[in-house]
């Protein structure tokens, strides 16, 4: 599967007397300040990556690898410069993209919760936002909300925003979650899902049942919005888009970024994704009632209303990457085979540009892996794969590997070790 990197009420009471924040220099020591790793030369985009990469910690490929050893999810992983930061329910790794060296751990300031019984708390990528024209690293904490007297504990989401550079934190602000997530068996997962100007969006969910969103003011540090039963997932045009609950079923949703009011809520559906696919497109994915058949199509974010362009019925069965430039691009397998299909979208219109497989031209479809500014990667038979993103010509240079994301200055991609054994490792970006 595609891997997109790109990212998912009531009033609830904050930490203490009111939401408040903790400026790093007055908090308890929550990181290792050894220097994130300095940027080496930037590729935009990478045409060759090294042969030789670093092996990154097992756990990032828990859950989202399939029997047949491809990603079905991303892995919580963001790519800054020459660092990846790892992302933990717990804690955040700086690591050194070019020998995979930890160079720096960020932690909460409160207490962090603990595995247990079976339980298993998770954690989307971090994210890169900007604030007041500095860059920022945004990551969610899963922490417990120590009682005091007869006030009894609760779960809570830290969020805490450090520099990306340094690996330092700046502040943080704890915001309680609701009931549901006291309960000790629940699987929490916390997701940094982006900013919309100065207003950043996490959320924290289980499973497809239970998920709640917040906007905080990433200038005062305060909460602006709540929103029970919402899980965002992207921002475009201003709209936190995603799903919510509603009498025990699933809608695709869109709430205002900066102020958590609904914009618009879709039909239920079974097994939904909802995406934003770059400023123009959220990703509608799911089953319809009944026969379950896929489908998959364009929706504007600001109305949820489905763009006329209509995705080719090949990709009901795959998904598509924006390439932060100006392409979408699609993997998916054909309808009546599993063989696969590529398409290039326009990312402003939805208009097909290019497809795969080629029978004129003698062509087949890579298995698309990611795109990052105008060029795709991906893997056939014969080994790595580059295209070019508008055209779906491919690019006379093997990049040496099939990144799932990929920077200026490093790609991550799945190796297999020992013959067999399925591992990510991070590589250099070398020309």
């Amino acid at each position: 599967m595609l891997v997109a990197v790109a990212l998912v009420g009531s009033v609830l009471t904050a930490c203490g007397s009111g939401e408040g924040s903790q400026a790093a220099d007055d908090a308890p020591p929550t990181a290792a300040h050894t220097s994130a790793a300095p940027s080496l030369p930037v590729h935009d985009p990478p045409a060759t990556f090294a042969t030789k990469g670093a092996q990154l910690p097992d756990e990032l490929l828990e859950d989202i690898l399939d029997l047949d050893n491809r990603l079905v999810g991303p892995p919580p992983v963001t790519l800054y410069g020459s660092t990846a930061y790892v992302g933990a329910f717990d804690h955040v790794q700086a690591i050194d993209t070019t020998n995979g060296h930890v160079t720096a751990t960020i932690e909460p300031a409160g207490k962090a919760l603990v595995d247990g019984d079976g339980t298993e708390h998770k954690a989307g990528a971090p994210a890169i936002v900007t604030i007041s024209g500095a860059p920022a690293l945004v990551t969610p904490f899963l922490v417990e909300q120590s009682g005091t007297g007869t006030q009894a504990s609760h779960e809570a989401v830290e969020l805490t925003v450090s520099d990306p550079d340094a690996a330092k934190v700046r502040w943080q602000v704890t915001l309680r979650l609701p009931e549901w997530a006291d309960d000790p068996s629940t699987e929490l997962t916390a997701t940094a899902v982006g900013a919309d100007g100065n207003t950043g969006v996490v959320t924290v969910s289980h499973d497809n049942s239970h998920a709640v969103t917040y906007g905080i003011d990433l200038t005062t540090h305060r909460r602006i919005w709540t929103q029970d039963g919402f899980a965002a997932t992207g921002i475009a045009q201003g709209t936190a888009v995603g799903w919510e609950t509603e009498n025990n079923e699933a809608h695709a949703a869109g709430h205002d970024a900066a102020t958590g009011a609904p914009r618009w809520q879709g039909q239920s559906m079974v097994s939904q994704t909802v995406s934003a696919l770059g400023p123009h497109f959220v990703l509608l994915q799911g089953g319809h009632w009944g026969s379950e058949k896929p489908y998959i199509q364009l929706l504007d974010p600001a109305t949820g209303k489905t763009e006329q362009q209509l995705l080719p019925v090949q990709l009901s069965k795959g998904t598509c990457v924006y390439d932060e430039k100006s392409t979408l691009v699609c993997h998916g397998t054909g309808s009546d085979t599993d063989d696969d299909v590529a398409f290039g979208l326009d990312a402003a219109t939805g208009k097909t540009l290019w497809e795969l497989p080629d029978q004129q031209a003698d062509r087949i479809a890579p298995e698309i892996t990611t795109a990052w500014h105008g060029r795709a990667y991906g893997k056939t038979d014969n080994g790595p794969v580059a295209l070019d993103a508008r055209t779906g010509q491919d690019l006379p240079t093997s990049p040496q590997i099939a990144p799932v994301l990929v920077n200026g200055s490093a790609g991550l991609a799945l190796t297999k070790v020992d013959g067999w054994k399925t591992k990510l490792f991070v590589y250099p970006a070398t020309g």
